[in-house]
């Protein structure tokens, strides 16, 4: 059986040498066919042989399929668990983008339109940048590391090229395309679907999972699995069952469509949500008519179709129960919008829909920053300036963790001041 043939590569590798593996997860059927082959190879090494970390590395781009992000907690959580009883050195690890980087940020903080074939934004934002970010910091630590993931000749001739494309002569591994000291290596490259599927229907989940359930999911989903991303030769998974629900380089979510047919209808606002983005991406009446360089052309959301955006988003969550932003992404897009000259208050659009108050507060003031408020409010006041948007600013600028790139919000208080002087 061509499984009994991986496990033994699997373990003659693991033994060759001491870098590090990192394995990509996603939940889907090729990287717990990965996982799965690799822990029944490490067991039956003896315990005192097995001398390098195994990091399972799980990327949430924070707008996956809600269902998704449980059964791949659960499957965290399983194989934490399970690890620590087989004696396994297996570390557990899911990244995030960071914060300026979110879905939400970009597109109803900075206006980014929805993604496309030709502005496929988010790809690198939300699935290689956070991962390269966890590698690189094993290459720092160890030198090496071996990426082991789940891409298959099978799944397309595109794929097939692109497996081969960085082969390290007839050796297993191959060199990263734009990670140094990384190398690639696929165990499963050469097993067809139906044979991947035969392995995870005949032998059990090590980690206390459910492979019968995993096949529910495809059928409910009626679709394939996101892999792990760390280049950008990786086609685009919008139509697949483990992608993203807000992906728009597709022309319908069939995955999503499929989950409402079999009895999820409180994702149909979501779904509504990523036709829009569709459907109106570049219609006129919702983008600027100047690029952000200054220069003629199609830009960014107009903050009409920001708003319009962010109040369907908390509609969705509404009616969904689902968590689909952050309070600090609102923080971020409240910060954003007065860079870019807006002074609607994200929070109220959030309480209009919830009925319930937030606050736009980033820390809870005492009693000497009440006494700083009422003094600004006077200087303010005397000098014609609107305290209240002084105070959004000050706020803003003060919560140095919250954004990195801040470059202009010194010259947008100042123009503020100056405005707010001449009028």
């Amino acid at each position: 059986m061509k499984a009994e043939f991986i496990k033994d590569e699997i373990k003659d590798q693991y033994l060759i040498d001491s870098r590090p593996w990192i394995i990509g997860f996603s939940g889907g059927k090729d990287s717990t066919a990965v996982l799965q082959l690799v822990w029944y190879a490490i067991k039956e090494i003896p315990v005192e042989q097995r001398h390098k970390e195994i990091h399972v590395v799980c990327n949430d781009t924070l707008v996956e399929n809600p269902r998704i992000v449980e059964w791949i907690d659960q499957n965290l959580d399983n194989i934490v668990k399970s690890a620590e009883k087989d004696k396994l050195p297996i570390i557990v690890a899911k990244t995030n983008p960071e914060l300026e980087d979110s879905f939400w940020v970009n597109l109803i903080g900075k206006g980014y339109p929805a993604p496309n074939n030709t502005f496929r934004w988010c790809t690198e934002r939300l699935k290689i940048n956070p991962t390269s970010r966890y590698i690189k910091a094993k290459v720092a630590e160890k030198g090496e590391v071996v990426i082991l993931l789940g891409t298959r000749t099978d799944e397309s001739e595109t794929r097939k090229k692109s497996m081969n494309k960085f082969q390290v002569g007839s050796n297993r591994l191959k060199r990263h395309v734009n990670l140094n000291l990384a190398f690639v290596y696929s165990p499963i490259s050469h097993l067809t679907t139906n044979e991947l599927w035969e392995y995870l229907m005949q032998v059990p989940n090590p980690w206390n999972g459910s492979n019968r359930s995993l096949i529910t999911l495809y059928r409910n989903g009626s679709g394939g699995d996101c892999p792990l991303v760390i280049d950008t030769t990786t086609p685009s998974c919008g139509q697949s069952r483990f992608g993203c629900w807000v992906c728009t380089v597709v022309k319908k979510d069939k995955s999503m469509e499929a989950f409402i047919e079999n009895g999820e209808e409180k994702f149909e606002p979501l779904l509504d949500l990523r036709d829009w983005l569709v459907d109106n991406r570049d219609k006129d009446e919702y983008r600027m008519q100047t690029r952000r360089n200054g220069s003629d052309g199609k830009g960014p959301y107009n903050i009409y179709a920001r708003k319009l955006i962010l109040n369907m988003l908390f509609e969705a969550q509404k009616i969904s129960e689902e968590k689909l932003i952050s309070t600090q992404e609102m923080k971020a897009i409240q910060i954003l919008w007065q860079m870019d000259g807006y002074y609607e208050n994200v929070f109220e659009l959030y309480y209009n829909v919830f009925n319930e108050q937030k606050s736009f507060e980033m820390s809870k003031r005492d009693e000497i920053k009440k006494q700083q408020v009422n003094a600004l409010t006077i200087v303010c006041e005397d000098n014609g300036i609107d305290p209240e948007k002084m105070l959004n600013l000050l706020r803003n600028e003060k919560d140095k963790r919250l954004l990195k790139k801040r470059l202009n919000i010194q010259s947008m208080i100042d123009d503020l001041i100056k405005k707010e002087i001449e009028a």
